[in-house]
């Protein structure tokens, strides 16, 4: 029995304009068939080109995949959800979550090659475009999580659960690399009151033209920063409360049609809006985006500041847990002693070789429990200074109980939730609108999906 830990929503089912020409491979009757829809569930549909990608992807990538049946079923499970999800008032996304994915997603890809490499890949021509269509499919996979994350609300495995899982899996299980646990202080540099100034005169300047008859479009797609709707002229729909940081819904939701905001600041920099159009508790809005560049001068005062907090850690008059809840800015990690968390498998060990570079040359030559000197990054979309602790180094071995009994709980549990993710989707194929095209009749799924046609 090989071990199935069903993963929602693999990065693959990117729809770029070259995807709705694909022919069709393997068609019984030898016609080339423009790619078509293979399936519909609810108000969700599938094409066959998501299907050919995802089954592309995963034997580039060395799963081991028979055909495409398996993809076809797995899409259908995640549109399931993502219907559920739609239709359910306690599945929140805020375009912060959307954003914060995005963002990670595009540094992750781009560990793996440049910006122009990464474009012709996926086939698109500027980043902003690649963005614009990410942020959707990241906002249909963080609806469908929150969905199982529901489902499977309070889930937990024994202690002896755990050691059955891993004898009935330890030899399919995988080597694991060497690893790093890391902890980190993050902090913007201080801006001066001037510097600080003269962003908020811009904005004030850009309102005072729109006011005037200048187009608000035309000037977020010139000067805003923001690279969710920057090329959409700012645009962002939909808007609910809860969706964005407090401070942007305080001010958007007390706009009138057509009013522009004064500039305000967030923890993204400051900004302006325009209501477009109020939909009942929606919003349609657009804003401009400026964020806060530090001078030279800035970044060096703040280096200084940091110098000196490591000096008290290592001095011992303060501790790191003391100094990542004091002066950190990473909301998601200072109250947790600043310990760093891969996103990617909730984990607090990273993969070494999968650090992005920055973070491996700060960490290179450290010890275990030695803290790097202070160095430049991004935080947000914004610049930041960083210092990292190494916090522990595991070298590569084979997965066990004793070292790995955290990563093997965590699988445990993945295979429960799994279990019960799809018992819950069985139980709503009846009650779901789902049509399956003909080209997949000799496909055996796990589920009888076609109960509904």
């Amino acid at each position: 029995m090989k071990i199935n830990i069903y993963v929602l929503a693999m990065f693959t089912t990117l729809v770029s304009s070259y995807a709705f020409a694909q022919p069709k491979q393997n068609n019984p009757s030898g016609q080339i068939k423009l790619d078509g829809v293979a399936a519909v569930v609810g108000e969700e549909v599938i094409l066959d080109s998501d299907i050919e990608r995802d089954y592309i992807q995963a034997k580039m990538q060395g799963y081991e995949v028979e055909n495409e049946c398996d993809f076809l079923e797995n899409i259908l499970v995640d549109k399931l959800l993502l219907t559920k999800a739609k239709e359910d008032t306690l599945v929140v996304v805020t375009n912060d979550l959307v954003d914060r994915q995005v963002d990670g997603t595009i540094q992750r890809f781009l560990t793996q090659g440049s910006e122009r490499e990464i474009l012709d890949y996926f086939g698109y021509n500027t980043m902003a475009e690649f963005k614009q269509d990410l942020r959707g499919i990241m906002r249909d996979q963080a609806y469908a999580q929150k969905k199982q994350e529901l489902i499977t609300m309070g889930m937990d495995a024994t202690p002896e659960e755990v050691r059955n899982f891993y004898e009935q899996y330890k030899t399919e299980l995988p080597d694991i690399p060497e690893e790093v646990s890391l902890s980190h202080i993050v902090m913007y540099p201080e801006i001066f009151p001037e510097n600080e100034q003269k962003v908020v005169d811009e904005l004030a300047q850009m309102k005072k033209e729109v006011e005037e008859g200048a187009s608000f479009a035309t000037k977020a797609i010139l000067y805003s920063n923001d690279p969710g709707s920057a090329s959409n002229g700012g645009l962002i729909q939909n808007v609910k409360r809860g969706q964005m940081v407090p401070e942007f819904d305080a001010v958007v939701f007390n706009l009138q049609e057509g009013e522009i905001s004064e500039p305000f600041k967030t923890d993204f920099g400051y900004h302006i809006a325009l209501l477009e159009k109020r939909k009942g508790q929606e919003l349609d809005i657009r804003h401009i985006l400026i964020q806060l560049k530090p001078t030279v001068e800035e970044i060096a005062l703040t280096r200084q500041k940091m110098d000196s907090i490591i000096l008290k850690i290592e001095a011992g008059d303060m501790t790191f847990k003391e100094a990542a809840f004091q002066y950190s800015v990473d909301k998601y990690t200072k109250f947790n002693a600043g310990k760093m968390i891969d996103q990617n498998t909730g984990e607090d060990r990273m993969e070494r070789s999968k650090l992005e570079t920055k973070m491996l040359l700060a960490i290179g030559g450290l010890q275990d429990g030695e803290i790097s000197e202070p160095f430049e990054d991004e935080f947000n979309r914004q610049a930041v200074l960083r210092v990292v602790r190494l916090d522990e180094t595991v070298p590569a071995h084979k997965i066990n109980l004793e070292t790995d009994y955290s990563r093997l709980k965590n699988l445990t549990i993945s295979t429960k939730r799994q279990e019960t993710v799809m018992k819950w989707v069985g139980e709503q194929i009846d009650d779901t609108f789902i049509t399956i095209d003909s080209d997949y009749d000799n496909c055996t799924f796990r589920m009888d999906w076609r109960k509904t046609e």
